[in-house]
Formats: C-alpha cells, sequence, structure tokens
C-alpha cells in the first residue's frame, strides 16, 4: 500500500561491467584484463572513480541473499562458510597442490643433473640434461600460473566471506532485542566488525595450509628418505620435538589473544564514551583526565601484547632454528653414524629439500597464531548472532499481512495506528506506556511535542518495534524515515555524506 512514507525512486543507473565477467579464457589465464588498469596507473595516480565496479557474484547484496538462509538453518558460522564456500576452498586447494609439486620438481631436475656430471663411464649426456632444463622451465612457468590464479581466487572467497560477516554483524546489530543491546557495549561491536571479522578472513586464507603444510611435510621426508636414507628420521624426529612445543605454546597463545580482545574492548568502551560526551569534556576541560584514563587503558593492552609478542617471539626462534637443527642432525647421522659418504648429488639434492622444509615449518607459527586468535573471535561473534532478537511482528506492516487486514486499514485511509498499547523497555520492569491509541490518517501533518524525558523518542521506538509489545497492536502502512537524535556522520568527505553511495550529477 503506498503511502507518504514510501522511499524516494531513483532513476535506474547503467552499471558498468567489470571486465573479468567479458574476459574469454585466455584472458583470465593470464589476466589480461587487468592490463588496462595497470597501464593507467603506471600512467598517473589512480582514483577510486577508475577502479570497476564490483562483479555481480561479489556485490554484497547477492552474496548475503546466500549466505544468510544457510546461516538461519544451521546457526553456525563455520558450517555455513564450508557449505557456500567449501567446493571453491577446495578448487584452491587443488591449485596449491599443484604448486607445491611444481615446487618438489626443482630437486629431482637438481639430482639428476648432478648425478649426469659425476658419471665418469658412460660420458655426459648434455641432450637428457637440456631436457631436464628446459622441463624445469616450463614447470616454473606453470607454477607461477597456478599460483596466481590459487592466491587470486582466494582473495575472491575472502572477500565474499567478509561481506556476508558484517551483513550479519549490521543485520543483527539492528534486530536486537532493546533489553540484550544494553549488554554490549558500542566499543565491543566495533571490535567485531574490525578486529574480530579480520581474524576469521586471515586464517580463511590460511585453511587449506593446514591440511597441506603436514602433507607437504611428508613428501619432502619422503624425497629426503630416498637420497640420505634413515638420517631422515633422525630430523624427522627434531620435527616432532618442535610441534610439542609449538602445541604447548599455541594454548598459552589462545589465552592471552582472549585477554587482548577483552582489553581492547575495555579500551574501545573508553574511547566511545569521549567521543559521545565529547561537548561536556571540551565545556568542562576534562581533557587531561580522560586522556590519563584513556591511556591507562592502553597501557594494559600493551602489557597483554607485550605477552603475546613474547610468546609469539619464541614460537618463531624455535622454528627458525628447526631446519637448520633438521639439516646438521640429518648430516650428522648420515656420516657419523650411517658411515655413509656425502656425493655433490646427494648433498646439494638434500640441501635443496631441506631449503623447502623450510617454508612449511616457517609459516607454521603464523598459522597456529591465526587459527587460535580465530577461534576466540569466532566464539565472540556466535555469542553476538545468537543474542535474542526483537519480534518481528510486533509492527504490522504490508509484508506480514494478509491482504483482508490491509484492506481494512486502507479503507479508512490510516496510515499509522497504535490501538491499546502497552510497552516496557523489559519484560520485567512496569510498562512505559499503558494502554495508549495513536491514529495518524494519509496526509496528515503530526508533531508531539513535550518535555524532556516524557516518551517522545519511547514513542518512535514504538513504532519501529524497539520496545517490548505487552499489549495491542502496531501498524505502520509503509517505509518510515527515522532521524535519531543522536548525531552521526560517515568517516568520509561532505559530498559522500549527502550523496550515500549514489553518482554525483
Amino acid at each position: 500500500m503506498p503511502t507518504k512514507y514510501s522511499a524516494l525512486g531513483t532513476a535506474p543507473l547503467e552499471e558498468e561491467d567489470h571486465p573479468y565477467e567479458k574476459a574469454g579464457w585466455f584472458s583470465r589465464t593470464f589476466y589480461l584484463w587487468a592490463t588496462p588498469l595497470l597501464r593507467l596507473g603506471n600512467q598517473r595516480q589512480i582514483d577510486p572513480s577508475d577502479i570497476w565496479p564490483l562483479q555481480h557474484d561479489n556485490q554484497c547484496s547477492n552474496v548475503s541473499h546466500v549466505f544468510e538462509p544457510k546461516f538461519r538453518a544451521t546457526r553456525s558460522v563455520v558450517k555455513t562458510i564450508l557449505s557456500t564456500y567449501g567446493w571453491r576452498f577446495l578448487l584452491v586447494g587443488v591449485l596449491q597442490v599443484g604448486s607445491v609439486l611444481c615446487t618438489l620438481y626443482g630437486p629431482v631436475v637438481l639430482r639428476q643433473v648432478l648425478e649426469a656430471i659425476e658419471r665418469e663411464d658412460d660420458g655426459f649426456d648434455v641432450v637428457l640434461v637440456l631436457k631436464y632444463v628446459v622441463s624445469l622451465f616450463v614447470v616454473k612457468v606453470l607454477q607461477a600460473i597456478v599460483t596466481a590464479h590459487a592466491t587470486f581466487d582466494n582473495q575472491v572467497i575472502t572477500v565474499k566471506i567478509t561481506s556476508a560477516l558484517q551483513h550479519l554483524l549490521f543485520q543483527k546489530a539492528l534486530d536486537l532485542d532493546a533489553k540484550v543491546r544494553r549488554e554490549k557495549t558500542a566499543g565491543e561491536i566495533s571490535n567485531m566488525f574490525s578486529a574480530d571479522i579480520m581474524w576469521i578472513i586471515n586464517f580463511s586464507v590460511f585453511l587449506n595450509q593446514t591440511w597441506l603444510i603436514p602433507i607437504q611435510v611428508l613428501v619432502i621426508l619422503f624425497m629426503l628418505y630416498d637420497v640420505i636414507g634413515w638420517a631422515t628420521f633422525a630430523g624427522a624426529g627434531v620435527i616432532a620435538v618442535t610441534m610439542i612445543f609449538n602445541n604447548f605454546i599455541a594454548r598459552a597463545q589462545r589465552a592471552a589473544f582472549k585477554e587482548v580482545m577483552t582489553r581492547k574492548d575495555a579500551r574501545m568502551n573508553v574511547i566511545n564514551e569521549v567521543f559521545g560526551s565529547m561537548q561536556i569534556i571540551k565545556l568542562q576541560a576534562w581533557e587531561e583526565k580522560f586522556h590519563e584514563k584513556i591511556s591507562e587503558y592502553r597501557e594494559k593492552e600493551l602489557t597483554t601484547l607485550w605477552k603475546v609478542w613474547r610468546i609469539q617471539s619464541s614460537v618463531t626462534f624455535l622454528l627458525y632454528t628447526a631446519p637448520a637443527l633438521v639439516t646438521t642432525i640429518s648430516f650428522a647421522v648420515y656420516t657419523l653414524v650411517m658411515k655413509q659418504s656425502l656425493s655433490s648429488s646427494k648433498m646439494f639434492t638434500a640441501l635443496s629439500l631441506f631449503s623447502l622444509l623450510k617454508y612449511p615449518m616457517l609459516g607454521l607459527p603464523q598459522i597456529f597464531a591465526t587459527m587460535m586468535q580465530a577461534m576466540v573471535s569466532l566464539k565472540r561473534i556466535m555469542e553476538f548472532l545468537n543474542m535474542e532478537e526483537k519480534d518481528p511482528n510486533t509492527v504490522m506492516t504490508p509484508d506480514n499481512m494478509t491482504t483482508e487486514q490491509l484492506n481494512a486499514y486502507a479503507d479508512k485511509n490510516i496510515d499509522l495506528q497504535i490501538t491499546d498499547g502497552s510497552f516496557a523497555w523489559d519484560t520485567n520492569l512496569k510498562p512505559f506506556f499503558d494502554h495508549i491509541n495513536l491514529t495518524v490518517k494519509r496526509g496528515e501533518f503530526v508533531v508531539i511535542h513535550g518535555s524532556v524525558g516524557e516518551g517522545k523518542s519511547s514513542l518512535c521506538s514504538t513504532l519501529l518495534g524497539e520496545m517490548h509489545k505487552l499489549n495491542g497492536s502496531v501498524f505502520v502502512g509503509g517505509q518510515v524515515a527515522y532521524f535519531s537524535q543522536q548525531a552521526w556522520i560517515q568517516n568520509m568527505t561532505i559530498r559522500e555524506n549527502i550523496l550515500f553511495g549514489k553518482p554525483y550529477d
């Protein structure tokens, strides 16, 4: 039913297509569709207007349209992410496996070339060596293409997950029940939108690494066994001891990260209070006092952060020294215990494999730290998403009414109506409004006036469904433009605050 509160219509704009959507397979394979933007960036500084619009599949409205119903059904962020993007993570994992296999081809070629040089009886086979070298070049080119696509697809997935999670949090913040809304401060919610989502997204980037790195380590150890035999297991023992120590340190990291987020929430609460009371603080010249208070909370946060980085530095030291220990102990066992001689082909091949072993081991501390923080952040987000929501049927609108009910109001030309309504901010407290009635017909101009604290804003809240309805009915025949008395502004230019994402004409 159209009312005077209907949203203002805007002329449909012709959207520009993303070049990736029109690119062919060759252009997508070698990212030729991005060349014009790179060429422009080489000529001058790129402006926001030069950037292409988001792809249709990456836009928040389309992402949330798929993500939100699945979350409502499972009530689990992890299950929803895996059910929605699990196949894409699997595809990225396959590409990353291909990239790892290409990496392992290098030591194989090195060994074959060195063994060809060491042969004295058959002579140096130049043709065979050239075949190996050319094949290595082809494999490295293939590795570059595969790695680029794995990284690109991984980043696209993280963009979609970020958009979906932020939509869920925004929607939840709007739908929170008035009573439970007081349990979460603005600082805590702000941290969820920034820090908590960031840690979950960071871990999603490393998701495939959690299973790929162990497989990569096992394959490298198997190849080392083919080169230096049982001495490989001495190095494997060092890796096992390192993992055991890393497990204990990871538990300490998780507890420290949880403490960091608590300290951060406390600091953000104080900062939000200062921003909200800036006029009073300036009038009373309390800047120094509140500066000391914020600094006190910041010092506590820094103390906890120092504890986190002490733990992180111990993990990094442990895993930076582990590859060198693995190499030294393996060679020592091979030469001193097994009494074997190290030929140039075996030594350089083993060193190449040990070098490859270093990178997955160095990546482990970052993955473990990110995983621990992501688990803490995920728990905080799930607690927020599982909080009680306001009843969507508190206010009757054309979207949740039958045609007969809607016609009954339309025949009387009614746009807003409260009938025998009783409302409270908390169901355990006395009703704030008791059996009130209000009728606003189409075309009427109504002003609510009164002294401070007499319930003007609360009456508007009843029409928005933000108070508990204890009795009666509320009808809003269309859309409502509500301007809160709490001023706010976007962190943008004046023009962008006016346009709200619309084009400037």
